[in-house]
């Protein structure tokens, strides 16, 4: 019995190092295609690194990376393909499918990605795992799973859905996140912010020229400072709540921890059991 219990003790050990790319074998991979005529940007990206960038002067998509794995086999099977449906343009990565993590080793790969396209594109962005940096777009929607993420300077609406890593949003339009763990920041906000789920986590958003509404927070403080319109909060579990600069009415529905604290609301104050 002690050989099996310290048998999977040593494979949950090994697990965290056999997720960092062992770049035994490295080697770039390429792919372009025109901007005329493309109306939308899809990305699929797959473990790596991850940066989208606009450029105004841009007329192409051009998509590079270095692929990384752990034997030769491994790294034949990472491609970067491109291809058009009528006037929306795919970028996408495909990796081999890998074995368990074992004892005596595991496999790896990984691609780390860059992309450049004309700011007028609106992205739509899926991503498995590694940092992303995506700024000077049109607007995004990203499905992320692990990793934090930078995004800034984006024209229009910032639609994120993310599983475990730190958010940082600042410069964009409107605003709404799903996150289920990980810090996250909102600054410069020309719209409004709509935070519907947030299992655990400081929130911390300043600079909005709209509303601001969190739906859910389960764990992790919560601060909010100089909002022109209106802050809600239907739901605060754990961690404290603290507003200042407020320019219209601050709302919490429930909160179950206690620890609101306002500076400087213009609008109406209204906080569980408080009328």
């Amino acid at each position: 019995m002690r050989i099996f219990v310290w048998a999977a003790l040593a494979a949950a050990a090994l697990a965290p190092a056999a997720l960092r790319a062992e770049c035994k074998f490295e080697q770039e991979r390429t792919g372009g295609e025109s901007a005329a005529g493309v109306s939308r940007l899809v990305l699929v990206a797959a473990a790596g690194e991850l940066e989208v960038r606009g450029d105004a002067k841009a007329t192409r998509v051009e998509a590079t990376g270095k692929a990384c794995a752990s034997s030769q086999a491994l790294l034949d099977q990472i491609t970067l393909k491109t291809r058009r449906e009528g006037s929306t343009l795919f970028v996408e990565v495909i990796m081999p499918k890998l074995n368990d993590v074992t004892l005596f080793g595991s496999n790896s790969a990984s691609l780390d990605l860059r992309v450049t396209l004309p700011t007028t594109l609106p992205v739509e962005a899926q991503d498995s795992s590694g940092d992303a940096v995506l700024e000077d777009l049109k607007s995004i929607k990203l499905l992320d799973s692990s990793g934090d993420l930078t995004i800034r300077q984006i024209a229009g609406a910032v639609d994120v859905r993310d599983s475990s890593g730190n958010i940082s949003i600042e410069r964009t339009g409107n605003v709404q996140v799903e996150d289920s763990s990980g810090d996250i920041e909102v600054e410069g906000i020309t719209g409004n912010v709509e935070v519907l789920v947030d299992s655990s986590g400081d929130i911390e958003i300043e600079e909005v020229s709209g509303n601001v509404h969190i739906a859910q927070d389960s764990s992790g403080g919560i601060e909010l400072a100089n909002v022109k319109g209106n802050v809600a909060i239907d739901a605060d579990t754990s961690g404290g709540i603290a507003v200042r600069n407020i320019g219209g009415d601050f709302t919490v529905a429930a909160d179950t921890n206690g620890g609101i604290r306002h500076d400087n609301v213009t609008g109406r104050v209204s906080l569980p059991g408080v009328r």
